[in-house]
């Protein structure tokens, strides 16, 4: 892989990243790596694993050969705000879900009154 290729796939994954709404840290533990190590990653100063590429493109929801040869016939679609949240939701902490769920119908009642 040249520089060229790892800079352009790096921006792929940093665009999809951020169309996902994940910041850096959050993404690099979600696939399970050091917010360091994503980060060369993602500025192109490290050739990400073929077990890390994998990782990346399944919570991207991009296939490997847009990944990594930026084959535009298998670029993603647009994220909808719906997939978004979905997507938030995949990976969210249902203790922390279950204390918001319980504010908004606070809210809610609140609003009614």
């Amino acid at each position: 892989m040249t520089i060229k290729q790892l800079k352009e796939m790096s921006n792929r994954i940093k665009s999809r990243r951020l169309e996902l709404g994940f910041t850096q840290e959050q993404f690099s533990e979600i696939i399970g790596i050091t917010s360091s190590s994503y980060t060369k990653i993602e500025n192109a100063f490290q050739k990400p694993s073929v077990d890390t590429l994998i990782k990346i493109s399944i919570n991207l929801k991009i296939s490997l050969d847009y990944l990594v040869f930026g084959n535009e016939k298998n670029k993603p679609k647009k994220i909808t705000d719906l997939e978004k949240l979905g997507a938030v939701l995949d990976y969210a902490d249902i203790e922390k879900l279950m204390h918001t769920r319980e504010v908004l119908k606070k809210l809610a009642k609140a609003k009614e009154k």
